[in-house]
């Protein structure tokens, strides 16, 4: 009977359960979604950070291709821009750029660069800056490469 008499007063959950189980499902709920957004956030820089290199790599392997001559700012803006993608775009600088990527090509030939003055043109420094914007913050990559002169290209030089 005793047993009886307990259970008839037990109609149900208390108020404070309720609100301290709320609680605890609120406390997990908010753990959850900031671990997923750190998730989505850092997998979306690691695509924009491939996508850079990507494009970094095309370009390098066009300047490769390239004879030493024709390795000039002009021809790697036109090279870039001639792709017609709606994503990437060059120019000497990334600020008037509108795409998603925004490529500064930058070319020096060796002898331009102080206290080379005088020496033969047989080398270019070429520094391809990428840029990305993601949620206000700037994603940037800089990859310099040393362009050669071959022998033939240094005896044409000599001549």
């Amino acid at each position: 009977m005793d047993i009886k008499k307990i259970l008839k007063k037990e109609k149900g959950i208390i108020v404070s359960d309720a609100i301290i189980a709320i609680l605890i499902i609120l406390l997990f709920v908010g753990i959850i979604t900031t671990l997923i957004v750190n998730i989505v956030l850092e997998s979306t820089k690691i695509k924009i950070n491939s996508g850079q290199l990507d494009f970094a790599t095309e370009i390098l392997e066009y300047i490769e291709k390239l004879p030493y001559q024709d390795v000039t700012e002009e021809n790697l803006i036109n090279y870039v821009n001639s792709k017609n993608s709606e994503q990437v775009s060059a120019g000497t600088t990334t600020q008037e750029l509108t795409t998603t990527y925004k490529i500064g090509i930058d070319v020096q030939s060796y002898n331009q660069i102080a206290g080379n003055e005088g020496k033969l043109d047989i080398i270019k420094l070429i520094t391809l800056t990428i840029e990305n914007n993601l949620e206000d913050k700037k994603y940037s990559t800089e990859i310099t490469k040393i362009k050669k002169a071959n022998m033939q290209e240094v005896e044409q030089i000599l001549e």
